[in-house]
């Protein structure tokens, strides 16, 4: 999926104005709470510098993020496991986290009456409305298959592969493994990839 050399490539690119939601950071320490030992649960916290209580809906850096995914990658790692896969399934959970959102049950109701393309459309939308950085665009490939394009998205390909079939699945109430995917790192620190999505 990826490696910790790539997020921590993307890590030294960012800015402090670059931002992500509170809601992307609250689900990644949930998910290390939930697949990790307390003391990596806690050191993926302090990556949380103002150490105040996260707000859903307000925004902050993206450089915290990938301190919290680096925290888990490294201890899973560490254990035998998978750095990619480790990040791969805290997207997932977050997928999960936002479809039982208040945001996320809105955008389930009009994509279980919509299909899996335009739900899939539907992405960049939301994306650019979640983070400030980027490029995200949608084209059908066919009938049954479509391409997701990130550009520059500094949270990377492992996480946000795991958000976006984690969410499509739970928001067109599909089984977890319908929707396959095939996930390409188009540049070498893997913040621009293609996600080719079929059904």
């Amino acid at each position: 999926m990826e490696h910790r050399s790539q997020l921590l490539s993307r890590l030294s690119r960012c800015r402090p104005e670059q931002l992500v939601p509170g809601m992307f950071l609250e689900a990644a320490l949930t998910s290390v709470a939930a697949r990790a030992p307390a003391e990596v649960a806690e050191r993926a916290r302090r990556e949380i510098t103002q150490g105040e209580r996260l707000v859903e809906n307000y925004r902050y850096p993206v450089a915290w993020m990938l301190g919290i995914l680096d925290a888990l990658g490294q201890d899973v790692e560490a254990r035998g496991g998978s750095y990619g896969e480790a990040i791969y399934l805290t997207g997932r959970d977050a997928g999960m986290a936002y479809v039982r959102s208040a945001v996320g049950r809105m955008r389930a109701l009009v994509a279980s009456a919509s299909g899996v393309h335009r739900t899939l459309e539907g992405i960049p939308s939301a994306a650019s409305v979640a983070v400030n950085f980027g490029e995200h665009s949608y084209r059908r490939l066919s009938p049954s298959s479509g391409e997701l394009v990130f550009k520059q998205d500094l949270i990377g390909l492992g996480w946000n592969a795991g958000m976006v079939i984690a969410s499509t699945s739970a928001a067109l109430s599909m089984g977890p493994d319908v929707l396959k995917f095939e996930a390409v790192a188009i540049d070498e620190d893997a913040s621009s990839f293609l996600l080719r999505i079929s059904w």
